[in-house]
């Protein structure tokens, strides 16, 4: 193609692109039918030279909204005046000139030149270097252009560089080996401000403290820059903030050397170190917070975003942040995007740290090292549409997770642990979600997952995509098939009934261990020695079971009280009366419960924590069940919780069924406890004494 005037689209009213890009076009003619154009593309064409009679046609016509990009075509002249009286949205003239004295003149000669945007300078694999020099951009005092882009540039220095700049509402400079501004005033109505990939070790604070009405600060890509030295907060009228992807150390952020009074996005994410140490209680308008993929402290550990009531998004991902405490989102109600992938939570407060988070629609929790999922977690997100909760650590997906979820239409728990999913759980997901990512578990392909098989077929009929990866784990033989190409044929009765035998072999095993293996030999042993039953034989009056950690409250109350009192009483406590060389279980048996008249139990949280304490706890009341010797005694120490006992159900019953003494602090309360406690101790040694 050698001319625009060879294509005939004038039949294509709507026509809105024209992409001539590589073709053997050497004049900027361009043809009235083209002018309803938005986009003309006409790089690396042959154009060398503009002249003025060619864009003669363009004065005056409406082209406000057409977007003129010339780059790499070799521009040696532009005739002056040219472009006079021409109105485009954009012209790019990237990799235009060959040299800084052919980009001055250019400049100089499109004069008259009304424009929203324009981008000049080279391609970085460009062989031509384009250096800056003084005045070079003196032409642009003769343009009405409100954005301006420098990409490319050898910048050493900016002398001169903002003379022709006042009118304009914005500036970037793009892959430049700028590395410091020069200090000079600048009078500008300037209102963005980008510098991306350039050479800069610090802030150009000089430049920028001279943007008063700078609404858009974009700093980023610059691998040197580590530090912001000077503070920001004069750009009282900033609202768009982003330092991404540089190598930023930042001890203190967000206090007096970021302006917050009118910012309303912030991001400082992919940087080396950003220290959170106030509250952002400057930032009151703050909608978006981006700190991922950078290491930042105190989040997870106290309540930082406590007066972010506004803040809609906040991304975390890849701060390796730990949650500890329940109040870690405190303040966020109006929070629609929360992004915590490659972070952790302490297990104790996934039941509610998202519980204030009710306007929350999108949450991200991919590679959180997830292994159970706490009823509550999702309890107060009743608008939450999309949940991710892939590459974690679940075995299952228990359907009372998901029941609160009434607005959920996008669900991902691929690589995870899970082998199924019940019944309850596929009744959920059928109902309204429309889109679920299953992929990558290991699933059991046996008769116990029959009805998720089926399930799985049955959606796959609808969606094709929906297994592609759901393959069998288990059992070998199926081991890498597509879950909706297994059909499975499942005879339950046969299944019930090698069930029911299974646990009821298994409950024979457990009795054969209990009171065979566990309890049995110690009678026999009892019986070998040739133990013969006599009240003379009882060498104490109680024997003292109690946590090592309790060795304090026996030494300093107990004994004195007991042994020390009248009348007195003999009592074993095993760090005296054991003998040095002998079997622990020898010494707690014959030395300790076989030679006590009672067992004096000391509860209190250490016990329930101590595994000698509850051995010695079942060893004493076995024993009375075989002899009905040995009198047990209850001494609650400190108050134990229910949670704490439900891994002991002997003693949870054993307590709901005996009445216990309680030790209390108060003077007149000891007095009866000592009181109710000797009179247990001279009871009947056969029976539990009654207090």
């Amino acid at each position: 193609l050698a001319s625009l005037s060879e294509l005939q689209v004038g039949h294509f009213p709507s026509l809105q692109e024209l992409n001539a890009a590589k073709n053997g076009i050497d004049r900027l003619h361009i043809p009235s039918f083209l002018f309803k154009l938005h986009v003309l593309d006409l790089r690396a064409n042959r154009i060398a030279k503009i002249n003025k009679k060619d864009l003669d046609n363009l004065r005056g016509a409406n082209t406000s909204n057409l977007s003129l990009i010339l780059s790499h075509n070799s521009i040696n002249s532009i005739d002056p005046g040219a472009f006079r009286f021409v109105t485009l949205q954009l012209l790019h003239l990237k990799g235009c000139f060959s040299h800084e004295d052919i980009m001055k003149a250019s400049l100089n000669a499109i004069s008259g030149l009304r424009i929203q945007k324009l981008l000049i300078g080279q391609y970085r694999n460009s062989s031509a270097k384009v250096h800056f020099k003084e005045n070079l951009l003196e032409g642009l005092c003769g343009l009405e252009v409100e954005e301006l882009t420098i990409m490319g540039l050898y910048i050493t220095f900016t002398n001169t560089f903002f003379g022709c700049m006042e009118n304009i509402t914005s500036l970037r400079f793009i892959h430049t080996n700028l590395y410091q501004f020069s200090h000079e005033s600048i009078a500008s109505n300037m209102q963005k401000f980008e510098l991306k990939y350039s050479a800069i070790v610090k802030t150009p604070f000089y430049i920028i403290s001279e943007l008063k009405n700078l609404k858009e600060l974009r700093i980023t890509n610059n691998e040197r820059l580590t530090n912001i030295d000077y503070s920001l907060e004069t750009l009282d009228k900033l609202e768009f903030l982003d330092l991404s992807k540089n190598n930023i150390m930042m001890r203190s952020c967000c206090d007096e050397s970021i302006p917050g009074k009118s910012l309303k996005h912030l991001n400082f994410s992919y940087n080396s170190y950003i220290g959170l140490r106030s509250f952002f209680l400057n930032m009151p308008h703050l909608l978006s917070l981006d700190l991922s993929h950078s290491k930042v402290d105190s989040v997870g550990q106290f309540p930082i975003f406590m007066t972010l009531y506004n803040l809609t998004y906040l991304d975390l991902s890849y701060t390796s942040c730990h949650f500890v405490i329940h109040c870690s989102f405190c303040g966020l109600f109006n929070l629609v995007e929360l992004r915590v992938p490659h972070t952790t939570f302490a297990p104790d407060i996934l039941a509610s740290v998202f519980q204030n988070l009710s306007s929350l629609r999108l949450l991200d929790m991919e590679s959180c090292g997830l292994k159970n999922l706490p009823n509550e977690m999702f309890g107060h997100l009743k608008r939450l549409q999309v949940l991710n909760l892939s590459k974690n650590k679940l075995m299952e997906l228990p359907a009372s997770v998901l029941l609160s979820l009434f607005a959920l239409q996008h669900l991902n728990i691929h690589s995870n642990n899970i082998q199924g999913l019940s019944n309850d759980t596929i009744q959920v997901l059928s109902k309204s979600l429309e889109k679920v990512d299953l992929s990558d578990n290991p699933y059991d392909c046996s008769c116990t997952q029959e009805q998720f098989l089926m399930w799985v077929r049955e959606m796959s009929i609808k969606n094709p995509n929906f297994s592609n990866h759901l393959e069998c784990k288990t059992p070998e033989h199926l081991q890498g098939s597509l879950l909706r190409d297994v059909n499975l044929k499942c005879s339950w009765t046969l299944i019930y009934i090698a069930m029911l035998l299974s646990v009821v072999i298994v409950f024979l095993l457990l009795l054969v261990y209990h009171f065979y293996l566990k309890n049995s030999f110690l009678y026999l042993c009892f019986c070998h020695r040739g133990y013969k039953k006599s009240a003379t034989e009882k060498t104490y009056d109680a024997f003292v079971i109690h946590s090592s950690l309790d060795e304090e409250w026996v030494r300093e109350e107990l004994l004195p009280e007991l042994e020390g009192g009248d009348p007195s009483f003999q009592l074993c406590v095993h760090y005296r009366n054991f003998e040095a060389g002998k079997l622990i279980l020898e010494n707690i048996f014959y030395n300790g419960i076989c030679c006590s008249r009672n067992a004096l139990v000391l509860l209190s949280p250490n016990f329930i924590e101590s595994k000698w304490c509850s051995f010695e706890f079942r060893l004493a009341l076995f024993w009375r069940f075989l002899e009905d010797e040995c009198g047990i005694i209850l001494i609650l120490l400190e108050p134990i919780r229910e949670d704490q006992l439900k891994h002991m159900y002997v003693l949870k019953k054993y307590l709901s069924s005996k009445t216990y003494l309680k030790w209390d602090k108060n003077h007149k309360e000891r007095e009866v406890f000592w009181k109710r406690l000797r009179k247990a101790l001279t009871q009947s040694r056969k029976v539990d004494a009654p207090l």
